[in-house]
């Protein structure tokens, strides 16, 4: 990771997207996640429109992997000016001078690690962290972070009550909303017309708190990111669990919607599902 970080970003940028889309080729687990999902979420496609999106992700993954040489070493000023402008985010920037608290919610598309120095602009936000396996790794990994000004909350029920104080203190939590909860952690909820298991954390919080909600995503751009973080779907704020649920899904479509291809498709969204039968195929 050192090493790399000595190469210009557009550099590195290239030959992660190089390397990735040459080499996971090759990881059939992969690729046949991202087959499967796109064929679900994309049905009026055709093969090579989805074909494309697929081979441009194992491009991207390769890209992200590579960018993080710089998003975990260079300075503070160094990665702001990696960002570009692209998107109208006055709305949030003005809301996060309020005296409300403000969740961020980033999905896992193009990469959700440059959001801790776009809101170290703002804040000192919050965000949950699950250690890695690797001590070194996760050392290296969790004083990055901190390095930029955020702070980091356990996975579990002593980082929520972490996340709810910092709501209620005005500060900002970021939370990434995507992923599979553990059981009684959510409700299923429609994401591309399937049944997702769908995190209602980030709603319990808002009602707890009376905190604004935001979705947010940082598109990889040549040289740099163009950030965009818009009001969550109105829904999102209904006492209903499901109705909340549904338009979270709706707000990460939208943020997806944009560069399909840089969003996390290999990712199992609907391995969960309520009647307990196999959605992936074996291996």
């Amino acid at each position: 990771m050192r090493c790399l970080s000595k190469l210009p970003f557009s550099t590195v940028q290239g030959i992660g997207r190089l390397l990735g889309r040459a080499i996971l080729r090759f990881d059939q687990r992969t690729v046949k996640a991202i087959d499967h999902n796109l064929a679900i979420c994309f049905p009026d496609q055709s093969h090579q429109q989805r074909r494309a999106i697929r081979n441009a992700r194992l491009a991207y993954m390769g890209q992200i992997l590579f960018e993080m040489s710089h998003l975990w070493t260079k300075d503070t000023s160094t990665l702001l000016s990696y960002l570009q402008p692209g998107f109208d985010n006055s709305e949030f920037e003005e809301a996060i001078k309020g005296d409300r608290g403000i969740i961020f919610l980033a999905p896992h598309i193009g990469n959700w690690e440059v959001m801790n120095s776009y809101l170290g602009q703002f804040c000192n936000p919050t965000f949950m962290y699950r250690p890695q396996r690797s001590d070194t790794l996760d050392r290296f990994i969790y004083d990055s972070r901190k390095r930029v000004g955020a702070n980091l909350a356990p996975a579990n029920n002593k980082g929520v009550a972490q996340l709810i104080k910092a709501l209620n203190t005005s500060n900002t939590v970021g939370i990434l909303p995507d992923q599979v909860p553990q059981e009684g952690g959510g409700v299923y909820a429609p994401f591309y017309g399937q049944e997702a298991y769908t995190m209602t954390l980030a709603h319990k919080l808002s009602q707890k708190t009376q905190a604004q909600v935001f979705i947010a995503a940082a598109y990889q751009m040549k040289g740099g990111y163009q950030v965009l973080v818009e009001p969550v779907d109105s829904d999102f704020y209904s006492d209903d669990a499901h109705i909340s649920a549904t338009a979270l899904n709706r707000s990460i479509e939208s943020v997806i919607n944009r560069y399909p291809e840089q969003y996390q498709w290999e990712y199992k969204r609907f391995k969960k599902q309520a009647n307990g039968e196999r959605f992936y195929p074996k291996g």
